[in-house]
């Protein structure tokens, strides 16, 4: 197969052998067509004279860590190369949406779209199933890691719309962004061009000729989750400096403040980084809640606080809207799962030897952590730096390569492919990690001074080893009560922690010892972050070598 992407010089169209199949309808500005199975070809609909926004984004794609433009590519149909003829850009060359954006509707394939997620009745006339609450606040989480990674480039997508953010829930919940090419780098010297912006979605603080910028991507965000989570059919609607909720809306304080500072008149408006942190905490208890307020005449409850902007608290009259729990009769809801924090009862525990609420210190910690529901086993492990080399522009970085044995000793199934956010390597410092996308979380139950710290895999990691390119990913789904679950290869169910190197002198790529990363064990975690089963260091056996991590 063609390899239509690698070069960086534009390619000539009359070179470019389409097959005159188009995909989707066309839009405003051009036209897709398929070149093959590995690449489309978006032609605009008028030759372009200015190449130069197109090539900033190409360039900026271009210019990004290996890990960072794997993780674009995963999520955005990002510009790779630009198309032109006779000196002026016909268009540019993309990757299709993988497969699992892809679905059956009524006997044709179509994209999984945004639409699809909010407006459910239609979608399940199109024979699709509808996500859970869980299912939704980890496709918002993805989003956020995506902005997160722009806002550390400064880059604006400016184009969230029902139709430009595709979605899946098979494997990984995650989104994938369409029509790239309205993106810019927020302070490009291209003021003239053009960026969509979908009016249900725009920042009410942009002006009729303002271009959208980082807040602005900001205020999009917080619309995604409220329409997103909450199932909310209609446009943001705030009735008198008011965001209503649905009746059954889980009480979650931390994310219900950053919605209404999201979707305020208040800038800057919260971080993608920061709504990446709030929805990684919701996998841990919940802070005390506030007392009810007494139910409304007609029988309803409603949930009323003020939220902060800027740490200020805000008043009545607000540029920042109040959250109010209410049925919002253009909602649809959806049913909570037992993977989040619900406002309904609880059920009984199941018993767990995981820390009480007592504050424990780190052996005690450790001791019923690995006496757990879910017995862990270290079988491969390598632990190395990356140096780059002079002139690169990446930077130096320490890798926790592992592949774990799980075995559930619970009486429920044990999803695994929610294992981004469950397996987390374990350190007894709190460590930097090179990846804005990388959230790390401290360990619950444990004393003051003594705290143990969690870092989430990365989801994929691509290195060069004996001269072959190596694949670190991971694709478990369950493990039954009572069964055993091996990491049988790195490319199938390989996990890699990525932390800063323990030293600053540059040196070939070299081994280190996990302890030399602060590196404790690895654990695996529930729903609300409670350790359900723990490995330490100790325990790992065999050679910490490339070799013996990639051995089948």
């Amino acid at each position: 197969m063609t390899d239509w992407t690698g070069p960086a010089e534009p390619l000539d169209r009359d070179l470019l052998p389409v097959s005159g199949e188009s995909v989707g309808d066309p839009g405003a500005k051009g036209v897709v067509y398929v070149v093959d199975a590995s690449c489309y070809f978006k032609e605009y609909l008028e030759p372009v004279d200015d190449a130069s926004p197109l090539d900033e984004l190409i360039g900026w794609r271009r210019s990004l860590p290996q890990s960072e433009r794997d993780f674009l590519d995963e999520h955005c149909a990002w510009p790779l190369r630009r198309v032109h003829r006779d000196g002026r850009t016909t268009g540019f060359l993309m990757t299709p949406a993988p497969d699992v954006f892809w679905a059956d509707m009524l006997g044709e394939r179509h994209t999984v779209e945004l639409q699809h997620l909010i407006h459910t009745a239609a979608a399940k006339r199109l024979g699709l199933d509808v996500p859970d609450r869980s299912e939704r606040l980890r496709l918002v989480r993805d989003l956020a890691a995506l902005f997160a990674l722009f806002d550390t480039h400064h880059m604006v997508y400016g184009d969230i719309s029902e139709k430009n953010v595709l979605w899946t829930v098979r494997g990984t919940p995650r989104v994938y962004l369409i029509d790239c090419d309205n993106a810019r780098p927020a302070d490009s010297p291209h003021a003239g061009s053009v960026m969509a912006r979908n009016e249900g979605w725009r920042d009410p603080l942009l002006g009729p000729d303002d271009r959208p910028d980082i807040d602005s991507d900001r205020f999009a965000l917080a619309v995604f989750f409220y329409r997103v989570f909450y199932g909310v059919t209609a446009s943001v609607d705030q009735d008198q400096g008011r965001i209503l909720l649905p009746d059954d809306a889980p009480h979650l304080p931390e994310l219900e403040e950053l919605l209404g500072a999201g979707l305020g008149l208040v800038r800057p408006r919260p971080s993608a980084a920061r709504w990446l942190a709030a929805v990684a905490a919701q996998r841990r208890p919940p802070p005390a809640t506030v007392a009810a307020a007494p139910p409304e005449a007609d029988g309803s409850r409603r949930r009323v606080f003020a939220v902060t902007a800027a740490g200020v608290l805000v008043a009545a009259a607000m540029a920042v809207p109040l959250i109010v729990g209410q049925t919002h009769r253009d909602t649809t809801p959806t049913s909570a799962s037992s993977d989040m924090i619900s406002p309904a009862p609880p059920s009984p525990p199941s018993p767990s030897p995981s820390p009480s609420p007592v504050s424990l210190g780190r052996k005690e910690a450790m001791a019923q952590w690995a006496a757990g529901p879910v017995k862990m086993r270290v079988d491969h492990y390598n632990s190395w730096v990356y140096w780059p080399e002079k002139g690169d522009d990446e930077e130096p970085a320490s890798w926790a390569q592992l592949r774990i044995s799980l075995t559930n000793r619970g009486d429920a199934g044990l999803v695994l492919s929610d294992a981004t956010g469950r397996l987390l390597l374990v350190t007894n410092a709190e460590p930097e990690v090179p990846s804005a996308l990388v959230t790390v979380v401290e360990l619950p139950g444990l004393n003051a001074g003594q705290e143990l710290y969690g870092v989430p895999f990365q989801d994929l990691l691509t290195f060069t080893y004996g001269g072959e390119k190596q694949d670190v990913a991971w694709k478990g789904e369950q493990v039954d009560p009572g069964a055993t679950f091996t990491a049988d290869s790195p490319d199938g169910n390989g996990v890699s922690y990525e932390l800063t190197p323990p030293t600053a002198d540059p040196g070939d790529d070299q081994d280190v010892t996990p302890a030399s990363l602060h590196i404790v064990g690895v654990a695996w975690v529930d729903e609300t972050g409670e350790v359900q089963g723990f490995t330490p260091v100790s325990a790992w056996t065999g050679p910490n070598t490339t070799d013996s991590f990639l051995a089948k």
